[in-house]
């Protein structure tokens, strides 16, 4: 196919741009610079992803990376047959970038309540929590809570005001509520 639009016709859930012929236009320079690609073939990665229309693998939450990449394809195919699911997954992984930043999305490290994350009512990533291991611990050091999951059906775990740290290892916890 010489055109990403034939691909629509057949639900195609991967596609590969072997080559791309002529100089890149002002619009695919762009879309290339917005998807935070460095390679002169970077826009060949985004006309596949114009092209995909089935078993998308940008359905659902992204990474904040993959967002980028879906916007920056959306304006090389503003007419993807897909467009508001593909909308709809950029924005979940707007979300998450911006959990992120205001404390309210954590994965494994250490944390300072207040700073790093915020107090509140916590709930683990995923509906099964596998190899978890969390901690609470005081302005002192000391432990005021923890725990290791080796596995268990999604929970939620409350962060006091008072304490001072949070730990994750080998999880992720999202704030639900205060």
């Amino acid at each position: 196919m010489t055109d990403y639009r034939a691909a629509w016709a057949s639900p195609f859930d991967q596609c590969t741009v072997g080559t791309a012929t002529g100089t890149q236009s002002a619009a695919e320079k762009a879309a290339g610079a917005a998807s935070g690609g460095t390679s002169p073939d970077t826009v060949k990665f985004l006309y596949a992803l114009c092209a995909t229309t089935a078993g998308h693998y940008f359905e659902g939450e992204v990474s904040p990376a993959q967002a980028k990449e879906i916007a920056a394809a959306l304006t090389l195919c503003p007419d993807h047959p897909k467009r508001a699911v593909l909308e709809a997954s950029a924005g979940a992984g707007a979300a998450l970038d911006a959990d992120r930043a205001s404390g309210k999305l954590v994965y494994t490290g250490k944390y300072l309540v207040g700073k790093d994350v915020v107090p509140g009512t916590w709930q683990s990533q995923g509906d099964k929590v596998e190899n978890c291991y969390w901690e609470i611990s005081d302005a002192q050091g000391n432990i005021m809570a923890n725990n290791f999951i080796s596995v268990a059906p999604q929970f939620t775990l409350v962060i006091p005001a008072s304490s001072a740290g949070f730990t994750v290892k080998g999880c992720g916890f999202r704030w639900i509520g205060g």
